[in-house]
């Protein structure tokens, strides 16, 4: 339980100076791209209060829920940042997919009862919401990840540039670590994505 409290700490603090930064970066250019990941990282603060809660083994229905429905949202808000370098069209069919994911989403969340902590640590995950969440969250990585492939490709030699698309790509992935249970794996993840990121946009 300590361990899960210093994890949970860490990334709070590095979550908040994150989104803190990245909305200058939004403010600053009034790119949509920066506006989608402006706001998964207002998500990721939410997902990491509740992270906070767990570690002290303060848990229900609620927090778990808000919990699921933030950790599946920020990584599609992530990729919702990633896909603006693609063609409109592209654009408006990822809308229209991420909509159903999330109403599919907060179906299975609001049609069953759960909890999802353990020792700590958010574990217990009901199956159907799971599918549901992993519906949005494994085609968003998978965004993320051809975009930023596409970026490093062309961008190559700026090294912040590749720090910013590197912690997009590791917090993208850290959010699909929650569904399948890897839990020391995702605040890895949360920690490095985060530092990564925050040395690109500083």
């Amino acid at each position: 339980m300590n361990n899960a409290i210093v994890w949970a700490s860490i990334t709070l603090a590095l979550s908040v100076l994150l989104t803190y930064f990245a909305g200058i970066r939004y403010f600053k250019t009034r790119n949509a791209m920066w506006l989608f990941w402006f706001l998964g990282f207002i998500l990721f603060v939410v997902a990491s209060i509740c992270q906070e809660f767990f570690a002290f083994n303060i848990g229900g229905y609620l927090l778990s829920a808000i919990y699921v429905f933030t950790v599946a949202e920020l990584v599609i808000a992530l990729s919702l940042g990633s896909i603006q370098q693609a063609p409109k069209k592209w654009i408006k069919a990822y809308y229209g997919y991420s909509l159903v994911s999330t109403i599919l989403l907060i179906i299975s969340i609001v049609t069953q009862r759960f909890n999802v902590v353990e020792n700590g640590l958010p574990m217990n995950f009901p199956s159907s919401v799971m599918a549901t969440s992993s519906m949005g969250t494994i085609v968003a990585t998978g965004i993320i990840l051809f975009f930023a492939a596409k970026a490093l490709l062309f961008k190559g030699n700026k090294l912040k540039m590749i720090s910013v698309i590197l912690g997009v790509v590791i917090l993208g992935f850290g959010g699909t670590l929650v569904g399948a249970g890897f839990i020391i794996a995702l605040y890895l993840s949360e920690i490095i994505g985060m530092s990564l990121f925050l040395y690109g946009i500083i």
